[in-house]
């Protein structure tokens, strides 16, 4: 009875992953907060300046929103934000620092991993940053040397169980 044996799930800290040609670390430390309504003014009061990320767009260091859908964004900020859940004129914010695990995927092989990890056509964009990866709904942005993918933390150890066959 394989299925049975599961093996424990893993912390979201440090090297996830380390496979030759690329590797997976947990992100920590970062601020997540889930906005909807009116994007713009919740970010120009939230984060000012925090640019809206698409589809596999370069996500800066600094502040920025990826785009789930119309009208609702992850605000992704260096650290947690006092964001005071709730609605206000023309938005609502929920914190989600523990809601969701970030998983940055680096290496010399971390294209071949993006590619066999998604249908999508990443060259074709989209205003919104969610997909299906490995399996499991994502946001997905780019960085420097690999690609950075948020992840709801319940799903976190399938997506790893993925990346550790890859």
């Amino acid at each position: 009875m394989r299925e049975t044996d599961w093996r424990a799930a893993r912390d979201a800290e440090g090297t996830l992953v380390a496979r030759p040609g690329f590797s997976a670390r947990a992100r920590t430390g970062l601020g997540q907060t889930l906005i909807s309504g009116d994007l713009e003014a919740a970010t120009k009061t939230l984060a000012p300046g925090a640019p809206l990320v698409g589809l596999y767009g370069l996500a800066p260091e600094g502040a920025h929103a990826l785009r789930i859908g119309r009208l609702k964004a992850l605000l992704v900020t260096p650290a947690p934000i006092a964001a005071g859940d709730g609605w206000r004129d023309s938005w609502c914010a929920t914190t989600v620092d523990d809601g969701f695990v970030v998983v940055e995927v680096e290496g010399t092989d971390a294209g071949l991993v993006l590619m066999q990890g998604t249908a999508a056509d990443l060259a074709a964009g989209s205003p919104s940053a969610a997909l299906m990866f490995a399996g499991q709904r994502c946001l997905l942005a780019r960085k420097g040397g690999g690609f950075r993918l948020h992840v709801e933390r319940p799903r976190l150890e399938a997506l790893l169980a993925w990346l550790d066959g890859a």
